[in-house]
């Protein structure tokens, strides 16, 4: 009983010396020694009214949240419909990028062989099979594209030729079907085997070069181009590089295995030579 005394006398003292300073600093006075008591009551007082004023404020924003919660949502639907848009700009921006610098090395290949000449084209469809790998292009008998014509792809290696020719678009006969047949000639100067290369059943990555002479000099690492020896290939379009080679016709003659340069999977636009000197 007597701690409550002491506690509520206590309590007492506070508040009346809470009510003094409270009077002295309405009129302007000024005690030393009340002052002093008043920068300890201060020192004392702060911790506590700053914790209730944070709490105070948790409070009064969850409870604006929960008043506001229509706009809050409205606002991260808001915002994240911006990211959405500015994520879609990056990826336009990107694919700009992409399509500058491989229309910039069309234009570098077609400077590099100035005897070439050539019209760009973009692959509209697939339609590859067991028998016949096709690719649709959207150029056509509007754009002066005629049969035969060889095709190749942005970075100059042999893709096929055009086989069916309609009003604005056409077909073209890849390099990797079975019915395709190219003169080749290894690039090594002190070789020049020549042979033909022919496309392989369900194989899109290489072909086989046969009728090679038993003494032609080709070996693993060589780099095979067109021979130019028709007059429906331009001389020296790469095709590919020598994988393996192997004897043919009972030791007659030599056959080698050649991984092509061209990815179907990755053809999204080509170069229809359409005039070449031979």
């Amino acid at each position: 009983m007597a701690r409550f005394k002491v506690l509520y006398v206590f309590i007492i003292i506070i508040l009346v010396l809470i009510t003094a300073l409270g009077v002295l600093q309405y009129f302007g006075l000024e005690i030393p020694y009340l002052s002093v008591v008043g920068k300890v009551i201060f020192n004392f007082v702060s911790p506590v009214l700053d914790y209730f004023s944070n709490a105070y404020r948790a409070v009064s924003n969850y409870w604006y949240g929960l008043l506001n919660v229509k706009e809050i949502l409205a606002e991260k639907d808001q915002m994240e419909k911006e990211i959405a848009s500015l994520e879609m700009e990056i990826k336009d921006l990107k694919r700009y990028k992409f399509w500058n610098e491989r229309l910039r090395e069309l234009l570098d290949f077609k400077v590099l062989v100035p005897s070439f000449t050539t019209k760009g084209a973009t692959v509209i469809a697939y339609s590859p099979s067991n028998w016949e790998n096709l690719i649709v292009i959207n150029r056509g008998i509007k754009d002066n594209i005629s049969i035969n014509m060889p095709v190749i792809s942005y970075n100059g290696m042999l893709v096929g030729k055009v086989v069916y020719v309609g009003e604005n678009s056409s077909k073209v006969l890849l390099l990797n079907s079975p019915e395709y047949v190219v003169g080749a000639i290894v690039q090594r100067q002190d070789s020049r085997a020549i042979g033909l290369v022919k496309g392989q059943i369900n194989d899109e990555v290489y072909n086989i070069m046969d009728n090679l002479s038993w003494d032609a000099s080709i070996k693993k690492g060589d780099i095979i181009v067109s021979s130019g020896l028709s007059s429906n290939y331009p001389r020296g379009i790469p095709i590919g590089l020598v994988d393996s080679v192997e004897l043919d016709n009972y030791g007659l003659s030599q056959k080698a295995k050649i991984k092509l340069f061209m990815s179907e999977k990755t053809i999204e636009e080509v170069l229809i030579v359409t005039d070449f000197n031979i």
